[in-house]
């Protein structure tokens, strides 16, 4: 088996779960409009969707503008900036995963789609003590994923070889971007996946049922 130098992560349902916040969030939207509490399930499921897909479901806006769409968003966001730390925390496993890349000194760091005016400030309250490498937003690279110039960004910085290099996120975005990269590609099954999808169907190289198996990827270095 090939060593892997770099192991590179989304943040959201793959090292963080955020979304007990984003429900405390998008519920705090449902009242300001006089909706009943979200279902905790259909906002889980969307997490990984971003922003717009979770102001599309709280205010149910299902074929409105998208200019009325990226309102709400920003509303949404608004809200979430003042409670993104309330209840966030990692996932299990995910502390002694991270331990152990730092201990075994193996390449590692962080690609998200969460811009840095969230990602930064959670990143170093929930995870500052592993002492993160790298954190790769949208804002640094002018892109989102599935498109890779994150990855790629990562890569250079890492001076680290693709096809020697891993991706690890809980969306199928994240694989396609982690494969238009050239990298490997590991689905994190743990985390917030779609209503109704399947990780068997994302074909990544890896699935992780729980954020512990990826330990013994490490181990395999």
């Amino acid at each position: 088996m090939k060593t892997i130098e770099l192991f590179a992560f989304d943040l959201d349902g793959t090292l963080l779960d955020t979304a007990p916040d984003f429900l405390y969030a998008v519920n705090i939207l449902r009242e300001r409009y006089q909706i009943d509490e979200a279902d905790y399930d259909q906002v889980r499921s969307r997490v990984s969707q971003g922003a717009a897909s979770l102001a599309s479901y709280a205010l149910d806006l299902e074929g409105e503008s998208a200019q009325k769409i990226e309102s709400r968003r920003q509303e949404l966001l608004d809200i979430y900036e003042d409670c993104c730390l309330k209840h966030t925390d990692i996932f299990d496993g995910i502390e002694e995963v991270l331990t152990k890349l730092n201990s075994k000194k193996i390449k590692w760091g962080i690609v998200t789609n969460k811009p840095r005016r969230f990602a930064e400030g959670i990143v170093e309250n929930k995870l500052g003590r592993f002492k993160v490498p790298f954190l790769i937003c949208p804002d640094d690279v002018g892109a989102r994923k599935p498109e890779p110039e994150g990855l790629i960004h990562a890569l250079e910085i890492s001076h680290s070889i693709p096809k020697n290099s891993i991706y690890i996120g809980d969306h199928k975005i994240d694989i396609t971007a982690g494969e238009r990269a050239n990298m490997l590609t590991g689905a994190a099954a743990y985390g917030y996946i779609p209503l109704n999808d399947n990780v068997a169907t994302w074909d990544s190289g890896y699935i992780f049922k729980e954020a512990r198996e990826i330990i013994s990827l490490i181990d395999d270095n």
